[in-house]
């Protein structure tokens, strides 16, 4: 079985001053294949803390998806952490649908 950590990124969610809806419903994907969730946490937009999130989950998850942080404000910064500390990129392309 996959092992799956998913991390939020968001200042305002962080703080619970904002609902992160991505982060569930890519856990409901995940629970509906054959896959589980290991982690599961918001962050906020710091580059420092989240190359060492993503250190840290690469040890227990064989899979981190991220999400948020990836607009062209000052703070966000997740693509710049990530590429940081991958080895290798992977570029794919989602379509996203509704979940039933």
């Amino acid at each position: 079985m996959i092992k799956v950590a998913i991390l939020t990124l968001s200042d305002k969610g962080s703080k619970g001053e904002r609902d992160d809806t991505s982060g569930p419903a890519i856990e409901k994907i995940i629970k509906k294949i054959n896959a589980s969730v290991v982690s599961y946490e918001i962050i906020p937009d710091d580059k420092s803390r989240i190359k060492q999130k993503l250190i840290s989950l690469s040890k227990k998850a064989d899979l981190i998806l991220t999400t948020g942080g990836t607009g062209v404000s000052p703070r966000d910064v997740t693509p710049d952490a990530t590429r940081e500390v991958i080895e290798k990129t992977c570029l794919l392309s989602f379509r996203f649908c509704p979940i039933q």
